[in-house]
């Protein structure tokens, strides 16, 4: 046996330990469709300006990060990203969302589109704090 530490992303690794860990779950949560759900967006040149990174698995879509470019924020394109990716997941079947976020970036962005405080972690860096949320997921959330 051998242990690989390692930063570099292996698709089929990474597919394979997610399917086995599934294979698992199955028997105690049923199967469910899973998969990775992201929504990118660009500007008239092609370029990438913002998106959102996700997953779904047995009916929660967990987002892992939303970022959008400086000059974007507070244009409602976050809202928009965010909504895209609720509808693209509710397809999926979820009924939730469940994502976190740090104390100086945007819990009240989240807060504001449903999303409530279900756990804080602290012992951050310059006394910030990770932010761990939900939201109930409906069509058109």
């Amino acid at each position: 046996m051998t242990i690989e530490v390692t930063q570099t992303i292996q698709p089929e690794s990474r597919d394979l330990i997610a399917r086995r860990l599934q294979e698992f779950n199955a028997p105690y949560l049923g199967n469910h469709p899973f998969g990775t759900l992201d929504v990118y967006v660009r500007d008239a040149d092609g370029q990438l300006v913002g998106g959102l990174i996700g997953e779904f698995a047995f009916g929660w879509f967990s987002i892992h990060v939303l970022w959008i470019s400086e000059g974007l924020r507070g244009s409602g394109a976050g809202t928009r990203i965010l909504r895209a990716a609720e509808n693209a997941a509710v397809e999926k079947g979820c009924h939730g969302a469940i994502l976190d976020t740090m104390s100086f970036q945007a819990p009240a962005f989240y807060e504001n589109r449903g999303c409530v405080r279900v756990g804080v972690v602290g012992g951050y860096p310059g006394g910030a704090q990770k932010i761990f949320m939900r939201k109930s997921l409906q069509a058109d959330s």
